[in-house]
């Protein structure tokens, strides 16, 4: 895992929240990212504002296991249990991003797994993406299921709720992300080419 100034993080987070909604793995203000700071803390965008207009000024410090953040300034994202859970499960995580991507939200609502037939793929994403059984946004429920589905793997489908995907830094998870739903993607259409 690579560490990261709270400074360059804030940039990070920035940058990559607009690069979601470039690669339309994002809608609107859903979804949302977070850097590991330390063993204690975990850097969040904030709750419902755009990825546009966002600044690093505006990103939430948290601690991962109590989930407190600083007085005034912004709300951290309501998923902060869900991104903490994740930290202190996996110490070999760096960032999380949390989506709301068009064709892995299909597996979502469908709660069915991912099977990854590309082996280009499969090297960031893993051969299977699991389904969390559905927890309520922003539930300590929600947040034991993607752990539990996630385990040890890249990243999950969290049923009717979109995907989740770790790496070491934001630019591994991103890849991930977008691998996850050109994995999805491809798996759509190749079924609807095999039933033409």
């Amino acid at each position: 895992m690579k560490r990261i100034s709270e400074s360059d993080a804030r940039i990070d987070l920035v940058r990559y929240g607009r690069r979601l909604v470039q690669a339309e793995l994002v809608q609107g203000t859903w979804g949302n990212l977070s850097v590991r700071l330390d063993d204690n803390y975990m850097l969040t965008t904030p709750s419902g504002l755009d990825y546009q207009l966002v600044k690093p000024a505006d990103m939430v410090k948290v601690d991962i296991e109590t989930l407190t953040y600083g007085e005034g300034g912004r709300k951290p994202t309501s998923e902060k249990g869900l991104h903490g859970a994740i930290y202190e499960l996996r110490k070999d995580v760096g960032a999380v991003i949390h989506a709301h991507s068009l064709y892995c939200s299909v597996f979502a609502a469908a709660r069915i797994p991912l099977q990854v037939s590309d082996p280009e793929l499969q090297k960031l994403t893993g051969e299977l993406l699991y389904v969390a059984d559905y927890g309520i946004a922003g539930s300590k429920r929600l947040a034991e299921n993607v752990i539990k589905a996630l385990g040890d793997r890249p990243g999950c489908i969290m049923s009717n709720h979109g995907m989740v995907c770790c790496g070491t830094d934001l630019e591994d998870a991103f890849r991930r992300a977008l691998a996850m739903e050109e994995a999805a993607r491809q798996f759509i259409e190749n079924r609807w080419e095999d039933r033409q």
